[in-house]
């Protein structure tokens, strides 16, 4: 749980966060509908037309670095001056880092952020938690430009072996399985409303047995993979799904909440070119897309190399 486990534990009993959540699909690729402009509050207020400049922040783990880094040099090739603070830490300490200014934006996950600025909010649905988004973030003198069909959600994931074995490709499958089957996923999981009670409230799914795993990826599909466990909880972009060919399984009841990739910034810092230049980053990225992105930066590559080689292959640098 790299992502939102420090949420999580803040939080947990105030809403389904998804140590990763997706609703649809844990997996999803397509582009969900958006908003027309996530930045613009209308035309009373228009975004200011000059290109500005910003400190683009990221959290403390490579994907948020890599994230920071597509978002920055697509406002860089739009006239933005921009400039990077990399690492910073956990949502806390980022996000305090942007209120009070010394950066200016950064890359988050549409559902762990709105019940961090808003707790006990129930929008499960990329649409709903965006729209509640919005409202809270420029509540809070902050805002939202599009978010990405990407997600680094939540998934329940099997091996091929076992989804072939029992015909899986979606939670509601395992109502009629799970019976002998034993699921990994760090210890929040067992209690937090979208772990396991949710699994039996949502899809009527009991598991033999609940294997409470360290969260880090490696132990979790090492579990997968060597039978410890039967199925496990694994973030949608984690590079073990394609290199190991596991079948995330889809989501159609909403349980995970989602968490689609969307810049969030200081309202007062954000442009237009800059609005433009994120939108048009988020409108190519899907799960599969970030997911490539980031086994490249897990087999070592540098994320600004990385992000660079993206735009450009689409036009965007």
């Amino acid at each position: 749980m790299r992502r939102i486990l420090p949420a999580v534990l803040i939080a947990a009993t105030a809403l389904a966060v998804g140590a990763c959540g997706a609703p649809g699909s844990s997996s999803q690729t397509t582009a969900p509908r958006q908003a027309t402009s996530g930045a613009s509050q209308g035309p009373e207020h228009p975004l200011p037309a000059a290109p500005g400049k910003v400190t683009v922040g990221s959290a403390d783990f490579p994907e948020s670095e890599l994230l920071a880094h597509l978002y920055a040099d697509a406002m860089k090739a739009r006239g933005v001056t921009v400039q990077i603070h990399a690492n910073i830490g956990e949502r806390a300490a980022y996000l305090s880092a942007l209120k009070e200014g010394s950066i200016g934006a950064v890359p988050e996950y549409t559902g762990a952020i709105l019940n961090y600025l808003s707790p006990g909010q129930k929008a499960t649905s990329p649409q709903d938690i965006y729209a509640q988004l919005r409202r809270s973030a420029q509540a809070q003198g902050l805002a939202v430009t599009d978010y990405a069909p990407a997600q680094d959600a939540d998934t329940i994931t099997v091996t091929k072996a076992t989804a072939d074995k029992y015909d899986l490709s979606s939670i509601t499958d395992l109502k009629r399985v799970a019976g002998p089957l034993r699921l990994g996923a760090p210890q929040p999981l067992l209690t937090v409303s979208y772990g396991v009670p949710g699994l039996k409230k949502v899809y009527g799914v009991t598991f033999k047995q609940f294997v409470a795993l360290a969260p880090t990826g490696t132990i979790t599909q090492t579990a997968l993979r060597n039978g410890t466990v039967d199925a496990a909880d694994i973030f949608s972009t984690d590079p073990a799904i394609p290199r190991y060919g596991f079948v995330s399984l889809k989501d159609p009841r909403h349980l995970f909440a989602a968490q689609n990739i969307v810049p969030l910034f200081k309202r007062d810092v954000l442009t237009q070119p800059m609005a433009d230049a994120c939108n048009a980053v988020s409108a190519k990225l899907t799960t599969t897309a970030l997911g490539e992105l980031d086994a490249q930066v897990a087999s070592g590559a540098d994320p600004d190399s990385v992000a660079r080689k993206w735009l450009s292959a689409h036009g965007l640098a």
